[in-house]
């Protein structure tokens, strides 16, 4: 629950930052996307996202500063990583959206199968990029686990030891 309240107040914090510089980043997103596909438009060609990119970051460092248990330079370096992993996850769907937009989809399910497919393809990366790269990079630290919770001579299952079954050899018989 500490955690939450952490996150809340980092993400709450990093907003208005990330709302300052959320049309220029999508800009600069929509400019590398196009470029990428040689594409001779401006940028504004490419209209925002419902979740501004900016944010899904402003998120993702949020959930790294709110950890408590990683220690301060690891919580940075992961931030520091994670936004670097997200704007590249960020400009790869970008990518495969405008290519699968300017590719007819037509297929034997029909057109609006497949729009609704590609349109949740690719908004997959903005609702799950944050909370999974927080996984990769700082929850070993972050969440208990059972070897953590168990002493350092526990029974591997967590409870006591099964008593085993005492089968008499045939010399003790």
């Amino acid at each position: 629950m500490k955690w939450l309240l952490r996150f809340f107040l980092w993400a709450t914090v990093l907003a208005a930052p990330c709302w300052l510089l959320a049309d220029a980043y999508h800009h600069a997103l929509a400019a590398a996307t196009l470029a990428a596909l040689r594409i001779p438009a401006p940028a504004t060609a490419i209209p925002p996202p419902d979740i501004p990119a900016s944010h899904v970051l402003g998120v993702f460092a949020a959930m790294c500063l709110a950890s408590a248990r990683a220690s301060w330079p690891r919580r940075v370096s992961a931030a520091l990583l994670g936004v670097a992993g997200l704007v590249l996850i960020e400009w790869a769907t970008g990518v495969v959206a405008v290519a699968w937009a300017m590719h007819d989809v037509q297929g034997p399910a029909g057109p609006s199968f497949l729009e609704r497919l590609t349109d949740n393809v690719t908004a997959l990366p903005a609702w799950i990029g944050a909370p999974v790269l927080w996984l990769a990079l700082l929850g070993d630290a972050e969440l208990p686990t059972q070897r953590k919770r168990r002493g350092a001579g526990a029974h591997p299952g967590g409870g006591p030891p099964r008593a085993e079954a005492h089968r008499p050899r045939a010399a003790d018989r």
